[in-house]
């Protein structure tokens, strides 16, 4: 299921990448057989997500960021290397604040939950060891 797409700048062939590796997902490009930048992921669907929004990144990065002849070509792949970076962690933090908020949601509900069963009459606090979390093994 590995998927890639290639691109030129110039005479020079890059390749993007989406493969599984173990139980998740890497994402990279490499410029003559040399890796650059690798993204990994556990979950396919935000990794699906990911490959969009990289591939399409690469190419407004050299729209924005054009290459001139009086550059040199490796310093601009390590440009282009650390700005793929800070895309993706910037990235990822958008994606994390959706869970910590869902999360913080569906914890929010859970414990006002508890609390009405907490305070529920005839409802106790157990006075018996069994029912709490204890290490076993």
């Amino acid at each position: 299921m590995t998927k890639t797409k290639n691109y030129k700048l110039g005479k020079n062939l890059f390749k993007t990448y989406f493969k599984p590796v173990g139980k998740g997902y890497e994402i990279g490009f490499t410029f003559k057989g040399r890796n650059f930048f690798t993204s990994n992921f556990v979950n396919k669907t935000e990794a699906t997500k990911w490959w969009s929004y990289y591939n399409k990144e690469i190419t407004s990065f050299s729209k924005k960021y054009w290459l001139s002849n009086k550059m040199p070509f490796m310093w601009y792949v390590n440009f282009m290397n650390n700005h793929m970076y800070k895309t993706y962690y910037s990235w990822l933090d958008k994606v994390f604040d959706k869970h910590e908020a869902a999360f913080q949601s569906a914890y929010n509900k859970d414990f006002k939950q508890f609390l009405k069963f907490k305070n529920h009459a005839g409802v106790e606090k157990p006075t018996q060891k069994s029912p709490y979390f204890r290490k076993v093994g």
